[in-house]
């Protein structure tokens, strides 16, 4: 297995987004999670059930953004599902009523139930579609249950994105799931993402060292289709649609992030910025 060498691209570019990174208990169990790279210093911290008028430092969060023009903000996971918050209505309309526009990073498991939620959200919807297969879904998330993408999808408005974390158990069905996301009009982009990792590199190399097998091939194949980069990422069109190759700590873009137990960081690089960060 070829050895790949991650590099970190430290020259980012001016802060375009912030994340909200809640912390709890997550409705699925990916083995890639960036949160198992930090598994002891996350362990126990949950405030999915606590008011965000209750979250401690939120308040300089928001001014942060304001101060930077940051005006998107995404509800995402390090250790939950952007969907699983108590009160998510609730901190929509009070960001967007602050000014900012929100969306959010999603699993897709509660999208049925919370979907009067999303399509009250002003910026970009994003799902995980990792396999179209139930057995498959096992082996990466931990659930076999494949969300109803052809009822979830349509009803989430014209600003969707479809991440696929390309990996060892999927890779082989690439072809399949561009295809099938490929026939909804509303899904502007496919990001194809490449496996991130601070601390657990030598059990994760596999799926690192076979995205870079399947990214050669795949350029070599498709040279015509190429289109112009985005803050580094390699796009291509496929299907009629944008394919994006995304890894992740290789990209020029850059954002804020916070944490649901109050950690603030402006760093890009979400593990290095919370243990920087953590308990100040």
């Amino acid at each position: 297995m070829k050895e790949i060498e991650i590099n970190k691209n430290r020259k980012r570019e001016n802060f375009t987004f912030a994340n909200i990174n809640l912390l709890g208990r997550c409705n699925a169990n990916c083995y890639f999670c960036l949160g198992k790279d930090i598994t002891k210093e996350l362990s126990g911290k949950n405030q999915l059930n606590v008011h965000f008028s209750e979250w401690k430092n939120f308040d300089k969060f928001l001014a942060m953004c304001k101060e930077t023009k940051i005006k998107k903000l995404y509800l995402t996971g390090q250790t939950a599902d952007g969907l699983q918050y108590k009160y998510l209505q609730e901190i929509i309309d009070y960001l967007q009523d602050s000014g900012f526009l929100v969306g959010v990073r999603t699993n897709g498991l509660l999208a049925e139930a919370k979907m009067s939620c999303i399509q009250s959200m002003k910026d970009e919807i994003a799902y995980s579609i990792h396999t179209l297969k139930p057995e498959v879904n096992k082996t990466i998330m931990g659930f076999s249950k494949i969300p109803n993408w052809d009822k979830i999808i349509p009803a989430s408005g014209d600003n969707v994105r479809v991440s696929i974390v390309l990996c060892r158990y999927n890779i082989d069905e690439f072809d399949d799931i561009i295809q099938y996301i490929s026939k909804f009009d509303n899904v502007r982009y496919i990001q194809v993402r490449r496996i991130s990792t601070d601390t657990r590199y030598e059990l994760l190399k596999e799926d690192i060292s076979l995205y870079e097998q399947f990214y050669d091939k795949f350029a070599e194949e498709h040279k015509k289709e190429r289109i112009e980069d985005f803050y580094l990422a390699q796009r291509y069109i496929l299907y009629g649609k944008e394919i994006n190759f995304w890894r992740t700590v290789e990209t020029s873009i850059n954002s804020l992030n916070y944490f649901t137990d109050g950690t603030c960081s402006d760093e890009y690089f979400i593990v290095e910025g919370y243990l920087k960060y953590m308990n100040k």
